[in-house]
């Protein structure tokens, strides 16, 4: 008997762009597919499948045999005989976590640590000037713990890297009542930084090359870092069209 493969059957076995995506029964292996079909596997299947629907129609009642028999869709033939046994993997769903987590906290910081940059420390009260930095301070941290729960090593060097940068200045922010723990995070004393000298505030914070400039471009690496790792796990190209990283 002849099986005659209609489009849908096509689709299901080479799968469309569309299904590669969204992750079709044949969309992880093609290759060994290919290697199953030259092998006749597919072919015994099909011949087996009709042969079963032929009996199950001539068990039911005899006047059915005149009857034509429907062609099977791969799925037919899929569910009976090889439908994989889907499982969530946990960890690349905390391992995805995590890198959302990177993603988020590092664009914070560096809407956070830009602000900072740019902002206007003469005409700023020492309030405001306290504010954004402990804003920064605040998503600074936020990124530090996010790390921590992501496996990639890119990212884990880049957030060192930054911890390395701010432990450089260790004795010029503890002169603005900033300190940095045991566990990288800083801190900020409110009523020690206000009585810091504002052109020590400015040297380590103001403008292109400072501390907060450092660490808003560090932060953008990282979102490039999680954003790209994410892509590749999605199973998605990293480059546009044009060649042009995403």
């Amino acid at each position: 008997m002849c099986a005659m493969f209609n489009n849908s059957l096509a689709n299901s076995l080479f799968g469309s762009r569309n299904s590669i995506w969204s992750g079709s029964f044949l969309s992880a292996s093609n290759l060994g597919d290919l290697g199953l079909m030259k092998s006749g596997v597919y072919t015994k299947m099909l011949k087996s499948y009709y042969e079963k629907v032929g009996n199950d129609k001539e068990t039911k009642t005899e006047s059915s045999s005149s009857s034509n028999i429907n062609s099977p869709t791969w799925d037919d033939v899929r569910k009976k005989y090889v439908t994989p046994e889907v499982k969530v993997d946990a960890k690349a769903e905390e391992a995805e976590k995590a890198l959302s987590s990177v993603k988020s906290t590092s664009k914070n910081l560096s809407t956070d640590a830009s602000a900072l940059a740019n902002m206007d420390f003469d005409s700023s009260s020492r309030d405001e000037i306290y504010d954004a930095v402990k804003k920064m301070a605040d998503s600074y941290n936020a990124v530090v713990d996010s790390a921590k729960k992501s496996s990639l090593t890119s990212i884990s060097k880049s957030v060192s890297w930054m911890t390395d940068d701010t432990k450089a200045r260790a004795k010029q922010l503890e002169k603005l009542g900033i300190t940095i723990g045991t566990d990288n995070k800083i801190t900020v004393d409110k009523d020690k930084f206000a009585q810091a000298n504002l052109t020590d505030i400015k040297s380590i914070f103001k403008g292109s090359g400072g501390l907060a400039d450092r660490h808003a471009q560090r932060a953008n690496g990282l979102v490039n870092l999680a954003s790209n790792q994410m892509l590749m796990n999605s199973g998605r190209s990293l480059y546009s069209s044009t060649g042009v990283l995403k």
